[in-house]
């Protein structure tokens, strides 16, 4: 299959995931997505695949944050279709793996990019397969996310005279 990667770092998880498709035998053109007009002409005319930090029907760009900082217990990662709408799309496949106290930037390398190697590998079959999405109200009790903001440094401000230790070391992680 001829896959284009958009993608805006090449960061560790970019790298694996390249690795991983092209070792299974397809072909990968890696661009940065850095033209907002080029990406959308591109993602317009072909299916489009996000992966996403965060568990099935959760949405937004700090995901993986408000996780930590919430103290979620489990979390994981959702492969959709692209959609109109940030991170609402029907799901080709998604993994889930047990949080553990520690940065983001650990979570990500190791739990995210684990779980995003193995649920866009199972995207990119179902997909070669004709397999359609499902949506994430079919998706059940698995659908467990919400629409989430941005997380800001006010999200992340640290109350002394209220945060217990737990509550501080979550925002910290979360940063």
């Amino acid at each position: 299959m001829k896959i284009l990667f958009l993608t805006q770092t090449f960061n560790a998880l970019a790298q694996r995931l390249f690795i991983q498709l092209t070792d299974a035998g397809h072909e990968v053109a890696i661009e940065f997505d850095v033209n907002d007009a080029v990406t959308r002409e591109a993602v317009s005319r072909i299916p489009c695949l996000v992966v996403h930090p965060g568990v099935p029907g959760d949405r937004g760009p700090s995901s993986l944050d408000w996780a930590i900082q919430e103290g979620e217990r489990e979390w994981g990662v959702t492969v959709l279709r692209a959609e109109a709408q940030m991170d609402a799309g029907p799901v080709f496949a998604f993994r889930s793996f047990p949080m553990r106290s520690a940065p983001k930037s650990s979570l990500y390398r190791r739990e995210v990019t684990e779980a995003a190697a193995q649920a866009v590998m199972e995207a990119v079959e179902k997909l070669a397969r004709g397999v359609m999405p499902v949506s994430v109200a079919e998706l059940g009790e698995a659908a467990r996310g919400r629409a989430r903001p941005l997380m800001r440094q006010a999200d992340r401000a640290i109350d002394w005279t209220r945060d217990d230790t737990s509550t501080v070391l979550r925002k910290i992680h979360a940063a």
